[in-house]
């Protein structure tokens, strides 16, 4: 199961998402209403309320970190899609 990946993908109406943040990911970490939910392949459909703080991308051993303000996730068949109003590489 080290090989199977998830598919992030980021939406924002603001400006264009970083063309760095990878695609293919490991696992997701993204701050909710409710707290911290973390994403790994193979997890059950959901959706959940975000909150603003920062999404952890964890990919082949590196973690990459950006600053969301709100909005939406979906998860689906290993597909994480986020809706935000804004979306801001850290590193």
């Amino acid at each position: 199961m080290a090989d199977k990946k998830i598919e992030l993908k980021i939406i924002s109406p603001g400006e264009p998402v970083d063309d760095r943040v990878p695609t293919m990911v490991d696992m997701v970490i993204m701050r909710c209403t409710t707290g911290d939910f973390g994403i790994l392949p193979g997890r059950m459909p959901c959706s959940m309320v975000l909150g603003t703080g920062i999404l952890r991308i964890m990919n082949d051993g590196a973690e990459s970190r950006m600053e969301i303000s709100g909005g939406v996730a979906s998860v689906s068949q290993d597909v994480v899609t986020i809706l935000t109003e804004s979306a801001v590489l850290q590193n």
